[in-house]
């Protein structure tokens, strides 16, 4: 029975090792060895146990043999282990007492369990993921009720005061603004929602044709420049290239698009100073930039800020107006266009 036992550990696809009560390894099988990547026993016992073991495995295991001098037997226990090529691999060790050429010793049988605690690590990081999108889309239903409810309160409370009979036509004229600004306010914003909502199916293609950036950054700054003015910030704007090179191929109205989003931000984050925006040539390629002297960005805020449906507050009661769609659906335009996106920023400098 000794011998089936011998073999039985010599044939075992799980990596056995028999130590006597004073924790000198005697035995290992081949299924042991590879584990470490070892050739042999002698080569296993020659090598120290802190090199064979990550360094908060190896403080474990001095707590161990503390606890073994102490009559204390831990018989369950994980360890990381380094092996010979560096990768480190988690072993779960079950040690029990048997009989070994008729003396009593421990059986330390050891499982490679480096995957299941990989598939269990993906599993956490997706239930994590999904218990974000969930509080995501949550936040998301309360700010969109926010965001369509302050301009249809505007269009239904000022169309209602235009029953007024002795309105006069100053007032008249202020409320049909005040009408026009909120329900230009809620077309951005469903135009926003159905943009990217057909980012996410896939349904959005792209039209490239010859494109003159110059004339777009000319547009785009004639179009905001009563804006700014408004606000008291000054806008500039910087073509580097003559008008009969500026001619590019890509996606004329996505590149409007993102140009716009982006300046849009700068303006409503600006209250003083000045916005600028534009592109340089690099070696292969056009960089374009905006840049303002708003409030910046914080570290944190840099890790969020082109996720959809985010925003530097997240809270109701912020500052600033906005679904949080518009940095999401720039950066998949430019990633349509084969392009990236990043933000340079320190909070208070722009």
């Amino acid at each position: 029975s000794e011998e089936n036992f011998h073999r039985s550990i010599s044939e075992s696809p799980l990596g056995i090792r028999i130590v006597t009560f004073d924790g000198k390894t005697i035995y290992v099988n081949k299924a042991f060895l590879d584990i470490f990547e070892f050739n042999s026993l002698e080569e296993f016992t020659s090598t120290p146990a802190i090199n064979r073991n990550t360094p908060e495995s190896y403080a474990q295991h001095q707590e161990r043999k503390e606890k073994r001098k102490n009559g204390h037997e831990v018989l369950d226990y994980e360890v990381s282990i380094i092996r010979k090529n560096a990768e480190i691999r988690y072993i779960k060790v079950s040690k029990k007492e048997v009989l070994w050429n008729g003396n009593k010793h421990y059986q330390l049988i050891n499982i490679d369990i480096t995957e299941q605690k990989k598939l269990t690590k993906d599993l956490i990081a997706a239930k994590e993921h999904a218990e974000a999108a969930d509080r995501l889309k949550s936040a998301f239903l309360a700010k969109m009720g926010h965001e369509i409810r302050t301009p249809m309160s505007g269009i239904l409370g000022f169309a209602d005061l235009l029953k007024e009979p002795d309105l006069t036509s100053e007032k008249q004229q202020e409320y049909i603004n005040i009408i026009e600004k909120s329900g230009a306010r809620m077309l951005n914003i469903i135009n926003d929602i159905v943009d990217i909502s057909k980012i996410e199916s896939g349904q959005m293609e792209v039209y490239i044709s010859e494109t003159n950036v110059n004339e777009q950054t000319e547009y785009i700054y004639v179009f905001f420049k009563p804006e700014t003015d408004k606000k008291g910030v000054q806008l500039f704007f910087k073509n580097s290239l003559p008008s009969k090179e500026a001619i590019i191929k890509t996606d004329r109205e996505k590149v409007f698009a993102i140009l716009i989003n982006l300046v849009k931000n700068a303006i409503k984050f600006t209250s003083i100073g000045s916005i600028e925006f534009g592109y340089e040539k690099k070696s292969k390629f056009l960089e374009f930039f905006v840049k303002d002297t708003g409030t910046g960005i914080s570290q944190e805020q840099k890790k969020l800020i082109f996720e959809r449906f985010r925003q530097g507050s997240e809270s109701l009661t912020r500052n600033y107006e906005g679904a949080g769609l518009g940095l999401s659906i720039s950066k998949a335009y430019v990633e349509m266009l084969g392009g990236k996106i990043w933000v340079e920023s320190k909070e208070g400098k722009g």
